[in-house]
């Protein structure tokens, strides 16, 4: 499959002889002339590189990099700005958007095919699966370390391990360090002005914990917990701000790494406002055997205590109990001494929306 590249110039003979120089070099064109109709295009057929000027009428090219910058199929294309204007200050808001290039017109054919190539180097050098697995997160950090603004990052990456009800960090505390979890089982929780626990997550292996704190520079509001003998990798403070901070491509990607449940947990946290017992016990029942990818185990059972089923829920013990047997009544679930084995999960999806 060819490599396309997005070329969004609003002189069309300038546009045109920008193309026909990309198909010389053996590139998919595709081409637009404004602003707002490159942003439909880039939306639609994902390119591989945006080539955009600066000077538009109607939609301006650093409107057109901040609209495709917040999107989440397009935040991580590689973007290059064309403009006749040289002056620094147009240089120093570009790069302060997030492009990751310039070519200032005019420029020659080879300048253009050089820095196209280059910028989409670098781009393949980052394309590590988006997934969880521990292989892919060590990928994603060895390659991105390689890249000459990242030959900071540390090349060694260590471990802690915690014994089952250790706390990994607590509510007010500051953060110094990520976690990503290597090995075991994590919850998260704070406790309300009512003094009862909520929990606000449970995690693991392959995911990330405590990164909210750290992007916004403010103390956690959760605190977590080893729910069985668990190790975590550490990326220490500067490191994970460096790879959100100093290339646009490398935080888009590894945003995506990190936000892999956040959606999970906003649902979950709607659902809790607005959701019957029955429909919260049956979200929360859905929601652990999918995280937990308990299809997935030799013994598929739910290990989860009650009591933190029921700090999910939000609900009180009892009343978690009381779903519980009807639920197994209802030959939904089975009830063990070794945890809760789900046998209808359709049905409890269907239950739980």
């Amino acid at each position: 499959m060819k490599t396309t590249i997005l070329v969004i110039e609003d002189n069309e003979e300038i546009c045109e002889n920008i193309a026909g120089i990309l198909k010389i070099g053996g590139y998919d064109v595709l081409t637009a002339f404004d602003g707002k109709s490159g942003v439909e295009k880039a939306l639609k057929h994902k390119p591989n590189l945006v080539l955009c000027d600066i000077m538009m009428p109607e939609l301006d090219g650093y409107g057109v990099l901040h609209v495709l910058s917040r999107h989440p199929d397009t935040a991580d294309i590689p973007f290059i700005f064309l403009t006749a204007k040289a002056e620094k200050s147009d240089f120093r808001k570009g790069m302060g958007l997030g492009a990751d290039d310039y070519l200032v017109k005019p420029f020659d054919g080879m300048e253009l095919l050089d820095t196209v190539a280059i910028r989409l180097k670098k781009s393949e050098q980052l394309k590590t699966s988006f997934g969880t697995q521990l292989d892919d997160i060590d990928a994603f950090l060895e390659n991105a370390g390689r890249l000459p603004d990242l030959l900071g990052i540390s090349a060694e990456r260590p471990r802690k391990s915690y014994k089952k009800r250790d706390h990994i960090f607590m509510e007010g505390q500051w953060p110094n360090e990520l976690y990503y979890i290597i090995r075991g089982e994590v919850k998260t929780s704070r406790i309300n002005p009512d003094g009862k626990e909520l929990v606000t997550g449970m995690f693991r292996e392959g995911q990330f914990i405590g990164y909210v704190p750290l992007l916004k520079d403010t103390p956690y509001t959760d605190s977590a917990v080893a729910l069985q003998d668990t190790e975590v990798g550490v990326i220490p403070k500067h490191d994970f701000q460096t790879l959100i901070h100093t290339n646009r491509e490398i935080a888009s990607r590894f945003i995506k790494i990190l936000s892999n449940n956040l959606f999970e947990n906003e649902k979950r946290l709607l659902e809790l406002a607005y959701q019957s017992v029955r429909q919260r016990v049956a979200s929360a029942l859905t929601y652990l055997y999918r995280q937990q990818g308990i299809a997935d185990k030799a013994m598929p059972l739910l290990t989860v205590s009650r009591k933190d089923i029921a700090a999910i829920v939000g609900t009180a013990l009892e009343s978690l109990n009381r779903t519980l047997a009807d639920f197994r009544d209802e030959h939904l679930i089975s009830l063990t001494d070794g945890g809760i084995k789900i046998l209808e999960i359709g049905k409890l999806e269907r239950i739980s929306r």
